[in-house]
């Protein structure tokens, strides 16, 4: 699997200042991350990299059995239990409605805070680019980078396995064939998921010095452990 620059990532976490928490979000407010300013911008339309990138697409599209194209359709969806073959039969909504609540709330502020950065560089999908690539999950209604499946899935998953630290390496493991699917699906660029996994982490990293936050995920966590069976 690709990896990130965690040094870049580390770096952008100790300057990224802490201003004080606005009610517009449920836990980190618009102003407090600007990823225009901290993500590097996407590959150009026609470039050398691009390029590379879409050869990548198509050989992902050409490879794709329907088991695979199958798994992607599903994870098309961005419901934090896709993660329950991670975490646990027992993980579901019906079971859990505060976490889901929690959870709600969590995807709802990561959209707010990387909206303004996917408006910014207003990248276009790689099936626009290219009428060959025909993507085997829904086409998006919005830019292509960064993407939006790989930050709700990174910040979900670094949620759930400090919620559930015993399956932290099958959590990890899940989030990062959630992010893949994207690219399998043909709907983003692997430089659109490395960015979402960035933004991602930072997200998470400003949710936990959240005071709300904190409330409201002892509660979900709370509420998680017990369902599933596991000390508080």
């Amino acid at each position: 699997m690709r990896q990130l620059n965690r040094s870049l990532l580390v770096f952008l976490l100790v300057l990224l200042p802490l201003a004080a928490w606005s009610g517009e979000t449920a836990f980190v407010a618009q102003e407090q991350i600007a990823f225009a300013k901290l993500l590097p911008p996407p590959p150009a339309v026609g470039s050398a990299v691009q390029q590379e990138e879409m050869a990548l697409l198509l050989t992902l599209q050409q490879e794709r059995t329907p088991a695979m194209e199958a798994f992607a359709l599903a994870d098309a969806e961005r419901n934090v239990f896709r993660f329950a073959d991670a975490v646990g039969a027992d993980f579901t909504a019906a079971k859990l409605p505060k976490t889901t609540a929690f959870f709600e709330k969590v995807k709802e502020n990561a959209d707010a805070l990387l909206g303004p950065a996917k408006k910014h560089w207003d990248r276009p999908r790689p099936y626009a680019s290219n009428p060959a690539l025909n993507p085997c999950v829904p086409k998006p209604n919005n830019a292509s980078y960064p993407s939006g499946h790989s930050t709700f899935g990174t910040v979900d998953s670094i949620i759930l396995a400090n919620m559930v630290p015993e399956r932290a390496t099958q959590i990890y493991e899940r989030a990062e064939a959630y992010r893949f699917n994207r690219e399998i699906g043909g709907v983003h660029y692997p430089s659109d998921v490395a960015a979402g996994r960035i933004a991602g982490t930072v997200i998470a990293a400003f949710l936990q010095q959240s005071p709300a936050f904190q409330e409201a995920y002892a509660a979900a966590r709370a509420e998680t452990r017990q369902v599933l069976g596991l000390p508080q």
